[in-house]
This record gives structure tokens, sequence and C-alpha cells, in this order.
């Protein structure tokens, strides 16, 4: 349930993010004052297991870590949103499934048997199929690099969240509370950003943009914390946990960008689709 809760937050996101020019809500603002809500949200919820301080003292380090990749990528993913549309985006995001699920299996030494090789293989190309379209060749380079920076970047993330949550942090360390610090670390370097922008006279305060923060900062925080979560109360093994995540994701916006943004679901995305489901099915069929 955690790791399905985590995959309606992600894709929920998407949605805000494709919404926010139709309700003339800035990005930058809306991401920063999204984190600062995403910390509120860990506090509230777990205060009473915030650890001493010297414990606290290791896991800042790793927060910051996650709080950078945090801030720049959703700002990218944002950006790209609102220029190539959902489905492009989710390509660039989740197509790095592949990557990070790879260097997992590879340095946790997991043998690639064929029940890991079929669902990644399936869902690789479903992901391409569900999200791929003419536009992608369309793009100006700067969308290109965008495009590729977030391909990298998500795979770096995952990665992070995983071998944090695994290795680095220290025992009783709160995963809600770990996910809590790396949003605070976020918000307080793009609130920086924002002060050096308006110092500037490049941006203005924009009390609607705050407000849309207010909203995405919810499910932002859900979407980390029940996906660090699954790795410590799913019975499935990490790269399952990634693949299922990424794969669900692509499927949610998928169907949300047809209902709501009426984005075509020609035949190609239909196989795709199903190469997802089945990807699913089989990653959860063989634990």
């Amino acid at each position: 349930m955690d790791l399905f809760l985590s995959v309606l937050a992600s894709s929920l996101i998407f949605v805000l993010f494709r919404s926010f020019p139709t309700w003339k809500i800035d990005t930058l603002q809306a991401v920063i004052a999204n984190y600062f809500v995403a910390f509120a949200c860990g506090i509230f919820l777990f205060h009473d297991n915030i650890p001493a301080s010297d414990t606290l003292e290791i896991g800042l380090p790793f927060a910051l870590l996650c709080g950078i990749l945090f801030i720049s990528l959703f700002i990218l993913m944002g950006l790209s949103s609102q220029k190539n549309g959902v489905s492009t985006t989710s390509i660039s995001v989740k197509m790095s499934m592949a990557l990070s699920v790879i260097l997992v299996l590879l340095i946790n030494h997991t043998p690639l048997a064929w029940t890991n090789v079929i669902p990644l293989v399936a869902a690789i190309v479903g992901v391409f199929l569900v999200s791929f379209s003419k536009q992608v060749n369309n793009q100006s380079n700067g969308i290109l690099w965008m495009l590729l920076v977030l391909f990298f970047g998500s795979a770096g993330l995952d990665l992070v969240l995983y071998f944090t949550n695994a290795r680095w942090l220290p025992n009783g360390f709160h995963d809600g509370v770990f996910a809590a610090l790396g949003f605070l670390m976020a918000g307080i370097m793009g609130l920086g950003y924002f002060i050096i922008k308006r110092i500037q006279g490049r941006i203005n305060f924009d009390r609607r943009s705050w407000f849309g923060g207010i909203i995405l900062g919810i499910p932002n925080y859900f979407s980390i914390y029940l996906l660090v979560k699954s790795y410590n109360t799913l019975d499935l093994d990490p790269h399952q946990i990634l693949s299922i995540a990424n794969v669900g994701v692509v499927i949610f916006t998928a169907i949300l960008g047809l209902s709501l943004f009426k984005e075509k679901f020609t035949t190609q995305k239909t196989i795709g689709l199903i190469l997802c489901l089945a990807a699913l099915g089989f990653s959860i069929g063989f634990r």
C-alpha cells in the first residue's frame, strides 16, 4: 500500500505541474514553497521520532545531498512538463529507471537471472512506448539538454535515496524525519536563489504561486517518504521497488494525461501500457 500511494502522489505532482500555467502559477516560487510545506508535514507527523543531535548530525550531509537533487530536478521537471507535456517529461524521468535498477543490481551483486531481466526489458520498452512521441525529435537543443539532465539526475536521486536508507543512515533514523530534512535543505537553497533573483529585480513575489506550492508540498512529501519507507516494509528486492515505482508513475501519468489534458492515446501507447502492466505483474509475482 505504501508503494501504491507513493505512485499516486508522484503522478499527482505531474498533473499539478501541467496545471500551473492555466492557474498562472510561477513554477519556481511554487517549488520553493512546496519544500517548506513538505518539511512541515514530516515534522508534524514524526516530531516524536526526531533523533538525538549526534545522530542528527550524521544524517545532515545526506539530507543536503538529497536537497540539492530535489530542488534542481523538481524545477527542471516542472519547466519540462510545461514545455514538453506530461508524457515527454515522464520519459526522461522514468527511463532513468533502467540506469538506476541496473546499477543497484550490480552494486548488490544480484545475479542477472531471467526473472530480473524480463520485467526490466518489458518495463523499458513499455515506458518508452507510453511516453515517446514525435515531439521529442522536434525539440531544440536546450530542451534535449533538459531531458538528459532529468534522465541522469533522476537515476542519481533514486540511488541516493536507496543507499542513504539502506547503508548510510544510522539505525533509528526515521524515514519520515530524513525526508523532512531533505526537503528543508531544498527549501533553504531555493529560498536563497529566490532572494538573489528578487534583489536583481528579475522576479516578483506572487502570492498565488506560493499558495500553489502549499498544494504541491503535501503529495511531494508523501511521494518520497512512502517510497523510502517501502524499502523497509515491502517483501521485495530494491530493484523491484524501483521498477514498480517508476513504471507505476508512467502508467498513471499516461492515463491522467489522456483523461485530464486530452493527450493522444495511440496504438503505440496502448501497447506500451500493456507491457508496463505486464512488467509490474512480473516484478510483484517473482520475489
